[in-house]
């Protein structure tokens, strides 16, 4: 029997879901499932405390709000290896979520989301998480214009770290996924010679077709006639940065609803991205899994910026 676009695209989603099984503890994976689709970020965090390696900083340093804008949001942390090693290292640039009118690189005695890039400076990478300015005092595509504004300062001071500027990847989760997405898929946010990024990966993004209930006024303004124009969608259908596309099994059914219709889209397009639906995963535990023995998201990440 033959498949059509849509068939396929269907079949290689199960494979990597297969292939994805989420390795969570019985007991968190219970905990979860009782949650249910919702985001419980506190309750999340409780269930999640135990498995939070007590070395996640051993063999790793940490360079803090390094400013790459003049906004007070504008700061970024770089994670490297302790030990230096011969050759620049692929760079992983991670950009949290809020709901676009909050959220953080990471707060003094959370983990999170140190978590991310502590786990990249171990596995070879020079880490990079993000602050961005927020929204309702910022609106579209502030969120965008921000990411660009990372990645020209990383391009541009990288290599002191140790990390490749020609090898950078970009990594959005729920709003972050949103404001990754909307740099990668808009030229005007680019510089002339084009995103500078090698690819991205996109975690439950919020909204990528300006449609539904996850549109949120704050950021997008009350026009709700300017809203498709928004849409990051049909520039992400003839970009050339390579996609890694990911929702969890317990998001909630809007923001499943969006990384599908963006697997489809691509899919149609002839550019199928590598596709994982995480099995028995949150909203926030799948970000929360990374540098824990939960590897169901984390090594199909590290195989896609390793190019394997």
């Amino acid at each position: 029997m033959k498949l059509g676009w849509l068939g396929m695209a269907a079949a290689a989603a199960s494979l990597m879901a297969g292939a994805a099984m989420a390795q969570i503890p019985p007991d968190v994976a219970a905990t979860l499932k009782e949650l249910g689709p919702r985001i419980e970020a506190q309750k999340t965090t409780a269930a999640y405390a135990a498995l939070v390696p007590k070395d996640m900083y051993a063999g790793t340093y940490v360079s803090r709000d390094l400013a790459y804008g003049p906004n007070e949001r504008h700061r970024l942390d770089v994670f490297t290896p302790a030990t230096k090693t011969a050759g620049a290292k692929p760079v992983i640039v991670f950009v949290h979520g809020g709901g676009f009118v909050g959220g953080s690189k990471g707060r003094p005695g959370s983990p999170y989301y140190d978590n991310i890039g502590t786990w990249a400076a171990k596995n070879g990478l020079i880490g990079v998480t993000i602050n961005y300015r927020l929204a309702p005092a910022n609106k579209f595509p502030s969120g965008g214009e921000d990411v660009g504004a990372a990645v020209k300062w990383i391009k541009e001071n990288i290599a002191q770290y140790g990390g490749d500027p020609n090898r950078v990847y970009l990594w959005g989760h729920s709003v972050g996924a949103v404001h990754v997405a909307d740099y990668v898929a808009r030229k005007e946010l680019q510089p002339k010679s084009g995103p500078g990024v090698r690819g991205a990966v996109l975690s439950s993004g919020q909204i990528y077709d300006g449609e539904g209930p996850n549109v949120t006024p704050a950021y997008y303004g009350d026009d709700k006639s300017k809203y498709p124009e928004t849409a990051s969608l049909p520039g992400l259908t003839k970009t050339n940065v390579k996609l890694l596309v990911n929702l969890a099994e317990l998001d909630p059914e809007p923001f499943r609803v969006q990384s599908l219709k963006l697997r489809d889209a691509l899919c149609k397009a002839k550019r199928c991205p590598t596709f994982i639906d995480l099995k028995g995963h949150s909203h926030i535990s799948e970000t929360y899994s990374i540098g824990t023995d939960d590897k169901s998201l984390s090594d199909p990440v590290l195989k896609f910026v390793r190019g394997r």
